[in-house]
């Protein structure tokens, strides 16, 4: 698609060249093929190229360690597949959540989603799915994560960042459709907004912690 943007505009500065630039001319025609060319080239090639970098940054993600959280004696184990982001939002957020499901007795692992990331479920309570918001949409790293596993019979959980208060249902739709294609079955869902206040983000952290743990 972002060649074939680049092709037309450039179609139009061809068309100036061989029939206006080489035979010295210019007229009403030739402005507007230049004005044409240098509109998508500079209003849209260009902020779109930047975007799409942008976006390819934050894909890669981080390589982080797993994180646990809760003693070995924790026999009922829960993990989360997440995405870290461009900041430490969404890896603190998931910290603070692991820390009050861990209190009940479960041991808690946060795995940085990466292409090779293997995990077996066998055993496992519960699988969490978590990711920060860019562009309006979950990180790709995370939807081929679930494409490539089974999920049959898991219960499984669908965390996302952002700036956003709106947009719970929209923003985490095709994760938890991936999921029940997978064969998993979604128990909870929410999303944690990067400007709450300390206290009020704490607390919504605790009340999501208390409506896996009814479920689990």
């Amino acid at each position: 698609m972002r060649i074939a943007i680049f092709a037309f505009a450039f179609s139009f500065l061809w068309v100036y060249i061989l029939f206006f630039r080489l035979k010295d001319k210019m007229g009403f025609s030739g402005v507007i093929l230049l004005i044409l060319f240098y509109f998508f080239t500079f209003v849209v090639i260009v902020p779109t190229g930047v975007t799409f970098t942008v976006i390819s940054f934050l894909e890669r993600g981080k390589m982080v360690s797993p994180i646990t959280i809760g003693g070995e004696e924790n026999t009922e184990q829960i993990v989360i597949v997440y995405h870290p982001g461009a900041s430490a939002f969404t890896t603190n957020t998931l910290k603070t959540l692991a820390e009050n499901i861990a209190q009940k007795n479960y041991k808690m692992t946060l795995y940085g989603v990466k292409k090779d990331l293997q995990l077996d479920l066998q055993g496992i309570k519960a699988i969490g799915f978590a990711s920060p918001i860019y562009v309006g949409n979950v990180r790709r790293p995370i939807i081929r994560y679930i494409q490539e596993d089974n999920l049959c019979g898991k219960k499984c959980f669908v965390i996302v960042t952002g700036t956003d208060r709106e947009g719970l249902e929209k923003d985490t739709l095709e994760v938890t459709q991936l999921i029940k294609e997978r064969g998993g079955k979604v128990i909870g869902k929410t999303k944690f907004i990067t400007s709450d206040k300390e206290n009020e983000l704490k607390e919504n952290i605790e009340i999501f912690s208390w409506e896996l743990l009814e479920k689990l």
